[in-house]
């Protein structure tokens, strides 16, 4: 009998045509299932099979997905060409030796998955543990280029300081990044796709040894409690209700927040002790002093233009299992119903002179928008930003007002001192909800709750009229105890980095 390796991501593609048996209810598959934990895994099983008859019959709850666990004998009888068999045992050899007296598996293709790595992972440790921790920074963040990251390495970078750090990025496609002696880009999801042992050993390797491990919105656990781990964060001040969705792991160091004034909702919101705090300013946000050009860079740039942004919250998702209203957006963002309002929109900002991009968020469905049908009405995606390692902040910077909702970003924006506006027409059904008991306070601009108020909205940033520059001041100096370029310098000082 040949068995093959699999990786977590060719297992879900064959899922889609194939129906998943499992060999083993031990702890190697409630483990399995844990690190694969994003795929859903549970959802393509069919069956489990075991050698304990004790469990027979019996069923595995994951998920609230019952699944059935049944004898050697019964999948003898029930298999098929139809079906894949994967192995999820430490042993695997004695389950591949009795599996190959069953005929009735003579056709079937048997993956063990991913063994390898469970029956090195004791080895790793006794190897590693002794190594010295070395001077290296793990970047974990969701996608290739996490912006708080992305500054701070910057700042290495412009400051002379790779050499006396050595820069390790977690990444979704490190395939065509050039690793060096100072930076080295390693797969995110390395157990996926079956890696070789060389693989395998230099990623463990990494993870044991470095001594700073920062995390932006996805947490990677120490190997060892000498590590120093922090939370850079993904937003600013937290308008949306996060508390049970965001949830920091004991064993981080520190979590940086931007202001004294809301350490006490930050801590309770991301379930973190308050002395865990770090007070200093978000990376990220050097780079709104920092000239990027990223509407030159597009093409999109023409003289005497104005320019708005529009950052929409999640409406329609690809590969994410979150909608975050309960209504549907049929053109990806609130307000715009018809295809007609996107019309009059488009005339009015070309009678204005003005332009509005939307920028939709990473998880955002893009086929809902009509890309490249309007003049006035631009789009720009993350796949554009991460090709040329723009953040957001960047263009933000270049726009010269902001369209949000319920996004953590408008208190970003605040530091440019320029106009906002708020969609709040879905407001009441956002199925998250909001942290504090009086959100629109925390919103210093004009609310627009249908096409027309936009349309005003748009003649006011054309005139340079500024409705709310002294509430949203108030609220910028609440949020942002630092308003300035120096917020890398700051946590790196506090850090004893620099």
């Amino acid at each position: 009998m040949r068995v093959l390796n699999i990786g977590a991501g060719d297992l879900k593609r064959l899922a889609q045509t194939r129906k998943i048996i499992v060999f083993g209810v031990g702890k190697i598959f409630d483990k399995t299932l844990k690190r694969f934990s994003q795929y859903h895994l549970e959802k393509d099983i069919e069956y489990l099979v075991d050698n304990d008859p004790q469990i027979w019959d019996s069923e595995k709850i994951i998920n609230k997905k019952h699944i059935k666990v049944y004898s050697p004998d019964y999948m003898r009888k029930h298999i098929n060409r139809k079906c894949i068999l994967v192995i999820m045992v430490r042993q695997y050899s004695e389950i591949v030796k009795q599996l190959s007296e069953y005929k009735e598996l003579k056709h079937i293709v048997v993956y063990k998955y991913p063994i390898v790595y469970y029956l090195k992972e004791k080895r790793y440790k006794q190897k590693y543990i002794k190594m010295p921790l070395s001077n290296s920074i793990i970047s974990n963040g969701e996608g290739d280029n996490h912006e708080n990251a992305l500054a701070l390495f910057e700042y290495f970078r412009d400051n002379g300081l790779l050499g006396k750090y050595k820069w390790i990025w977690i990444c979704s496609h490190p395939k065509g990044k050039n690793s060096n002696i100072y930076v080295q880009y390693i797969p995110r999801n390395i157990y996926e796709n079956a890696p070789s042992l060389k693989d395998i050993y230099n990623y463990e390797r990494v993870l044991y040894t470095s001594k700073y491990i920062f995390y932006e919105n996805l947490f990677l656990y120490k190997k060892r409690k000498e590590q120093i781990a922090i939370y850079l964060k993904h937003g600013t001040f937290m308008l949306k209700n996060v508390k049970g969705k965001i949830s920091i792991p004991e064993e981080v160091d520190g979590a940086i927040c931007t202001s004294h004034n809301y350490a006490a909702l930050a801590a309770e919101q991301e379930n973190i002790n308050i002395s865990k705090l770090i007070f200093c300013g978000s990376p990220r946000l050097d780079f709104l002093y920092k000239e990027k050009q990223v509407l030159e860079t597009f093409d999109l740039y023409e003289k005497g233009e104005k320019y708005i942004l529009w950052l929409p919250t999640l409406r329609q998702t690809v590969g994410l299992e979150r909608n975050d209203v309960n209504t549907v957006a049929p053109f990806g963002v609130p307000l715009i119903n018809e295809e007609a309002e996107f019309d009059q929109m488009d005339r009015k900002l070309k009678g204005l002179s003005v332009k509005l991009i939307i920028k939709p968020h990473p998880h955002q469905d893009l086929s809902v928008y009509k890309m490249g049908k309007y003049r006035n009405i631009l789009f720009i995606s993350q796949s554009q930003l991460d090709k040329y390692e723009f953040p957001i902040h960047s263009l933000m910077r270049e726009c010269d007002a902001l369209v949000s909702d319920y996004s953590s970003i408008a208190f970003d924006f605040m530091l440019l001192d320029r106009p906002i506006a708020y969609t709040i027409d879905d407001m009441d059904d956002y199925k998250i909800g909001f942290s504090v008991e009086d959100p629109l306070y925390y919103m210093p601009g004009e609310k627009l709750s249908t096409v027309d108020d936009m349309l005003v909205f748009f003649e006011h940033v054309a005139a340079g009229e500024d409705l709310f520059v002294s509430e949203r001041r108030n609220i910028r100096d609440y949020v942002h105890e630092y308003q300035d370029d120096k917020n890398c310098e700051r946590f790196l000082k506090i850090m004893k980095i620099i």
